[in-house]
């Protein structure tokens, strides 16, 4: 049987062990399925809410986005994506007006990679419980 990505890549992305705890949570097979649907779902719709913002510079509303996508982020053990929102959730309305563009398309890709981590967690799990 093929072994997963090395540990420390895949850890940066996602955190197994919080999606271990959140299996333990769930009475059916599909919880944890519904879940990663529903984060993907919510991560998508909170990046278009943050591109509206940054076009708006309307910096409260973008840290305010950028907590809830953290918080979700946080919950599906989604590590880097969690630090990355906590990140730029420091920054200065100055430094994200700046950054703006550069900031859209880092979320946007740490939230590509997170979505097709956990569908590959998925994949792997559906082959270990065939």
């Amino acid at each position: 049987r093929p072994r997963p990505a090395p540990a420390s890549e895949a850890a940066l992305v996602i955190n197994a062990e919080t999606l271990g705890h959140l299996e333990e949570l769930g009475s059916s097979a599909g919880f944890i399925e519904k879940l990663i649907g529903v984060f993907v779902s919510d991560s998508t719709a909170l990046l278009g809410r943050i591109e509206h913002a940054l076009g708006g510079r309307n910096y409260g509303e973008l840290r305010s986005l950028l907590h809830a996508m953290k918080g979700s982020s946080a919950s599906m053990g989604t590590d880097r994506l969690t630090r990355l929102c906590s990140n730029l959730g420091k920054l200065s309305d100055s430094e994200l007006r700046l950054q703006s563009a550069g900031l859209q398309r880092s979320l946007s890709d740490e939230v590509t990679a997170a979505r097709s981590e956990l569908e590959r967690y998925l994949r792997e799990r559906k082959q270990s419980t065939g």
